[in-house]
């Protein structure tokens, strides 16, 4: 059996954002359609911060393609290691064979990224122009470059209590996005007069507040993906018109959901609908310029099988990876 390894920089060396926001509206379409098995995720808690997930998922097509995705998320290792690592695997369906073996890392940004661009496409304002990006660690600039690749962005605001960290980010996105990125000393001071904010932290607790968050804004929150975390509060959740990227999942671990129905504020028939039904029209997205859009995603299994089988289509276009035999 002949396997392509994949490195998490020769992932993002394949990765083009709109090219993988338009396969992720795809994939969508597809399990609107009934044609994706992407069960929840497989959950060993190591400790009370510290996880291994499991997450495997099937898409039905012209070519039936499976993954299996392995995550450590482990927030409190230090030593200079990465707080999340994983791997993922591709199969085909017609044999059942490996096809890939591929940084999990990187492919986990690039994808979430896509999934948090694709709900500014039916989601933001037309004439948004402000982003202001909460967490400036590994997802930071991929959830930039997500919202970049659907919306006319000309000014980013970045805040991260590592400020070494916003700084980094700050730089790449004039680097590579031609964006000017101001660092903000305060949540507060970053979404003031944001049009579209994004949350991609590991807090626990309520990072951004109803009271800090003007009329017209899209929030994308990606960050808390466990019942008992939440990087919202309660206030902004009950004055915004919500919507999940599956709503099985987020009745499973969606804290920034689950926790606001537990305390009475809000109750599942204030979740107008998931992201299948917004790409497939069966969900009505945005219909007032004042209105707070949010979008609450935890993290599908086949996201990373839609963007893992269109960066190994391209590796081998391209002849990038390396083979191995088992």
């Amino acid at each position: 059996m002949r396997i392509l390894l994949l490195t998490n920089d020769q992932v993002l060396s394949l990765a083009e954002m709109a090219e993988c926001v338009e396969e992720m509206r795809k994939a969508f379409v597809m399990s609107g359609e009934g044609k994706v098995e992407s069960p929840l995720r497989t959950r060993f808690a190591m400790t009370d911060v510290r996880n291994v997930l499991m997450m495997p998922s099937l898409i039905r097509g012209e070519l039936d393609t499976l993954s299996l995705k392995i995550v450590s998320v482990y927030p409190d290792v230090g030593q200079g290691k990465p707080s999340l690592s994983a791997t993922v695997i591709l199969l085909d369906g017609s044999d059942g064979s490996i096809k890939a073996l591929m940084g999990g890392t990187a492919l986990t940004a690039i994808r979430t990224g896509a999934v948090t661009g694709l709900s500014c496409r039916y989601l933001a304002r037309a004439d948004a122009k402000v982003l202001a990006m909460i967490g400036a660690g590994g997802q930071g600039f991929h959830q930039i470059s997500g919202v970049v690749s659907q919306v006319r962005v000309g000014k980013i605001n970045i805040f991260d209590l590592d400020l070494e960290r916003s700084r980094s980010l700050a730089d790449r996105c004039k680097r590579e996005l031609g964006i000017a990125a101001d660092l903000s000393g305060t949540v507060k001071e970053a979404v003031t007069g944001a049009d579209v904010v994004v949350t991609a932290t590991t807090s626990r607790t309520p990072v951004l507040r109803g009271g800090e968050v003007d009329q017209g804004t899209h929030v994308a929150a990606i960050g808390a993906y466990t019942p008992d975390s939440r990087e919202l509060d309660s206030h902004l959740v009950s004055k915004a018109s919500i919507y999940v990227d599956s709503m099985e999942a987020a009745m499973a671990e969606a804290g920034d959901i689950l926790i606001p129905m537990k305390e009475g504020v809000i109750t599942k028939e204030n979740i107008r609908g998931d992201l299948a039904g917004l790409v497939t029209g069966t969900v009505r997205g945005r219909t007032d310029q004042r209105e707070i859009t949010l979008f609450k995603a935890v993290g599908l299994a086949f996201e990373d099988n839609a963007v893992g089988w269109l960066l190994y289509r391209k590796a081998l276009s391209a002849g990038i990876g390396q083979w191995v035999n088992l």
